[in-house]
């Protein structure tokens, strides 16, 4: 699962994909701990990309406001390819790129569980494939939801985690914003990011609470003698 993610770079470059530029108060978000129900940065296209700010915890857009439907941060590939119901319509016509510049995971070790920040070895803002929807709300006001698309852990993810978030390539954010792409080109796009562009090092536990959102939570930490950089040879 993909339960954290981080956002501290300046969107610039990115946005510059779309011809997009953000407003001030976006342009450097400066988040360390981007936690569930919090808002995220978000694209998409309807038709031409735009901006979007959603709260992270898709509730699909026909569920009624007195139906208690459970909000979910991640929506499994398995899931869309079976075509489940949740997330269907939002498949079909309703997916974002949610940005980010890296991610938590969690490992098990002696110990317990120990955090790692994941991200690109080229840095800065990359998207994940996101889904999302704008569920009726008692009250009328509006709420726009979303989710991040996970997959089976690729070979460098495995070291960590059985479960990635979809890390979109540059070539295939404009395939995953196409209100016209086919469900073959879609779950091309999906295919796992390669493990030679991937690295994580360990962070301290601050990141557990979600209260915390610093730039201590992505500080590498070290044991001595043993760096805690995680690359491909």
């Amino acid at each position: 699962m993909c339960g954290r993610f981080t956002l501290a770079s300046d969107l610039g470059e990115f946005l510059s994909l779309f011809d997009l530029e953000a407003p001030p108060e976006l342009q450097h978000p400066r988040r360390y701990n981007v936690a569930p129900s919090q808002p995220v940065i978000t694209i998409v296209a309807d038709p031409r990309p735009r901006l979007e700010v959603m709260e992270w915890g898709f509730v699909p857009s026909w569920a009624r406001p007195d139906a208690n439907v459970r909000s979910v941060i991640n929506a499994r590939v398995e899931s869309l390819a079976e075509k489940k119901p949740y997330f269907r319509g939002a498949f079909n016509s309703a997916r974002c790129v949610i940005m980010a510049d890296g991610f938590y995971e969690w490992k098990k070790e002696k110990g317990g569980k120990h955090p790692y920040h994941i991200g690109l070895k080229d840095e800065g803002v990359f998207g994940f494939a996101g889904l999302w929807s704008m569920p009726r709300s008692g009250d009328g006001s509006d709420r726009t939801t979303c989710a991040i698309i996970t997959l089976p852990a690729n070979d460098f993810m495995r070291g960590i985690h059985d479960r990635m978030p979809a890390i979109l390539r540059t070539p295939d954010l404009s395939v995953w914003l196409d209100p016209k792409a086919r469900p073959k080109e879609l779950f091309d796009a999906l295919e796992p990011i390669p493990s030679e562009r991937m690295t994580a090092h360990e962070v301290s536990t601050l990141v557990n609470d979600p209260r915390h959102d610093l730039p201590d939570c992505i500080r590498p930490i070290t044991e001595e003698g043993k760096t805690s950089v995680m690359d491909e040879p």
